[in-house]
């Protein structure tokens, strides 16, 4: 057999090996897709079957998994949205690498008697956590039903049901759970991206403090000299991607895409993620940090969510195949001789690390029970430990069968990840308060959040905004005075507190000043009244839209300073009208065209009293005259650029 066909077998048992494992371990209890990887990974590699003979050239291609990860995860978020989540990323992130690495490296040192260097690597390496698995740990089958009659009600679903629910609910990253918007999701999520970071300083670290190296080992100086340097470049590497980015993204995909060639798009898309990857990856920073910031700068054009569908294939198949290697690193048969030795180590790495973080986690105001889940999520070993004890083996910091240990309690601990999210839950549910007085809200909650939407009323209409909102990762704050629906939210990791919207003080305590929204979908009239009168008088900042009861409902709060009023009769009236109409048997064009016509004399209405009140009524249509430049434009096209465009 020729290297060729040794290579497409090697994909063949690859794919085999998903197709088996990854159905089976979704259907066991608490087990997740990443399981069944680790699985196949394990049972397929050099310490199984030995089936894969390629597997230094299969890993080299799965790191690319990753990549595609942190690419997508930047897509979801944007260069402001980043800024305001700075205190957990720069604070919470650089003290929670510090001190576990201290913690683990004098355990390493003192407790087991490893030398200096090799303390130094394990503190740091097990500091890390994955980005990968925690990133998608997926839902528990109780969590998903809890979720969906939340959202729709105690209806039964048929299993089929289900299922199409929670494809339409759970996106592929944090939000899968319904925590991207949490306490403990953006503070995991900070961490995360900080580690990174710090990964680049363990890389560089390592051949500095080797033994191999000329002089037997470098001093303090010239560790700080390199690191220093090293920040340097990663300094003007990131620089300069964001502004050349800025720069030459926009008008680039744009005239790609009025050449109207998706083919060309997708490769433009791959051109992007690979070309910034590799330029940070020069600069002596991590691949995946590079395609992070370039999904950053995607996010703030109009193409991200076709750029967005285009690697969705990309980034399935190269993150499973990723775990499939981190499996092929695991070596059962040193388990079983090894079995005291590994359970202790992993008992150390998950308890110790699971306090550490929660204590971190307190010290920069994050609940006991929010910093508690925030540490069983990273308590876990991660992806870039495998590549810092390589490295370290290379440098002769380390043995082969020390790293071989580490690695064992590393891919165990990253396959306990969806059972350690599992159990945050339960403790989360289990003792969390249940009274009033733990729903309210505390600034020390908020306090990190900014240019956030503030939803007022999480009845229906404000638990529609919500999931809405979590799913494009948009940070957002619900208040409402039924102690019933604000339990329900907070039991689904929702940011929902008990207060009167209408309250000075409970908008301070959410972020009022900070935030550039607020949808205010509050039961009555005059509630939605003073809520809107708080807003505009108290906090100019924040623009106000409205559900209103009727047209003269909504003039009033128009008057109020109401940005724009949305009345809630139309949309219901004419959905019921139509199914009146189709029930009396006349033929769906003459439906569609008596509805139609209706809309527009209402809209036609509206508009005129927009033009001798001065208001926005309408759905929070405005007055747009936007002319088209050519001519040759059809009538759809034309209907575009028709007064009483959607503003928002």
């Amino acid at each position: 057999m020729n290297e060729e066909e040794a290579s497409l077998f090697d994909v063949l048992w690859l794919l085999l090996a998903s197709v088996i494992f990854v159905p089976i371990f979704q259907k066991i209890p608490g087990g997740s897709p990443v399981l069944g990887y680790l699985a196949a990974g394990i049972l397929i590699g050099p310490y199984g079957l030995s089936i894969i003979r390629h597997v230094h050239g299969t890993k080299a291609i799965a790191e690319f998994g990753v990549v595609f990860l942190l690419f997508n995860i930047g897509l979801e978020l944007s260069v402001e949205r980043l800024s305001s989540m700075k205190k957990y990323v720069f604070g919470l992130g650089s003290a929670q690498v510090l001190v576990t690495a201290v913690v683990v490296g004098l355990v390493a040192h003192f407790v087991s008697g490893l030398p200096g260097p090799a303390a130094i690597v394990i503190g740091n390496g097990l500091a890390l956590s994955s980005t990968a698995v925690v990133l998608q740990t997926p839902l528990t089958e109780n969590e998903l039903l809890i979720k969906v009659q939340f959202f729709h009600g105690p209806t039964p679903l048929t299993e089929n049901e289900l299922l199409i629910k929670a494809q339409f609910f759970h996106g592929p990253v944090l939000q899968e759970r319904g925590e991207s918007t949490s306490r403990h999701g953006r503070a995991t999520f900070s961490v995360l991206l900080f580690q990174d970071l710090a990964v680049v300083v363990l890389l560089i670290l390592i051949p500095l403090i080797s033994p191999n190296s000329s002089k037997g080992g470098v001093g303090f100086q010239a560790i700080a000299e390199a690191l220093g340097m090293a920040a340097v470049k990663a300094a003007v590497a990131i620089t300069a991607i964001i502004a050349g980015g800025r720069l030459l993204l926009r008008p680039i995909y744009k005239q790609i895409a009025e050449n109207q060639n998706a083919e060309i798009f997708s490769a433009n898309t791959l051109l992007v993620i690979l070309g910034t990857s590799l330029l940070t990856a020069r600069a002596g920073l991590s691949m995946a940090l590079g395609a992070f910031l370039a999904g950053l700068l995607l996010a703030e054009t109009e193409f991200s969510l076709q750029v967005e569908s285009d690697i969705a294939p990309y980034r399935g198949l190269l993150l499973g195949l990723f775990f499939m290697t981190v499996g092929m690193s695991i070596d059962p048969k040193l388990l079983v001789s090894n079995f005291p030795v590994i359970m202790g180590s992993l008992g150390l790495l998950i308890g110790g690390k699971t306090v550490l973080v929660a204590l971190v986690g307190r010290v920069f105001g994050v609940s006991i029970i929010s910093a508690i889940r925030v540490g069983l999520l990273l308590a876990p070993g991660g992806e870039f430990a495998f590549v810092a004890f390589g490295e370290a083996v290379n440098q002769g910091i380390m043995s082969p069968q020390l790293s071989s240990l580490l690695f064992l309690v590393v891919g165990i601990s990253m396959a306990m990840t969806p059972w350690l999210a599992a159990g945050g839950q339960l403790i989360a549910s289990r003792f969390e308060q249940h009274d009033v007085r733990s729903l309210l809200p505390v600034e020390s909650e908020t306090d990190d959040l900014q240019d956030h939407i503030i939803i007022c009323g999480f009845g229906r209409v404000g638990q529609i905004i919500a999931q809405l909102l979590s799913e494009r990762l948009i940070p957002f704050v619900a208040l409402d005075v039924r102690s019933d629906r604000v339990a329900a939210g907070r039991a689904l990791d929702l940011p929902v507190y008990f207060g009167d919207a209408g309250s000075r003080e409970v908008l301070h305590k959410i972020g009022a000043e900070r935030a550039c929204a607020a949808a205010i979908t509050l039961d009555t009239p005059g509630a939605n009244y003073r809520t809107v009168w708080a807003l505009s008088k108290y906090f100019p900042n924040v623009k106000t839209f409205v559900r209103a009861h009727d047209v003269d409902h909504g003039l009033n709060l128009e008057k109020a300073g109401a940005s724009a009023v949305v009345p809630e009769t139309l949309e219901p009236s004419l959905q019921l009208a139509a199914a009146v109409l189709a029930q009396a048997k006349l033929p769906m064009s003459e439906i569609a065209a008596t509805i139609n016509e209706f809309r527009t004399r209402h809209l036609s209405e509206l508009t005129e009293l927009c033009e001798s009140s001065g208001s926005s009524l309408g759905y929070g249509f405005s007055r747009v005259m936007t002319k088209p430049k050519t001519q040759s434009l059809d009538s759809s096209d034309e209907n575009q650029f028709s007064e009483g465009t959607l503003a928002i």
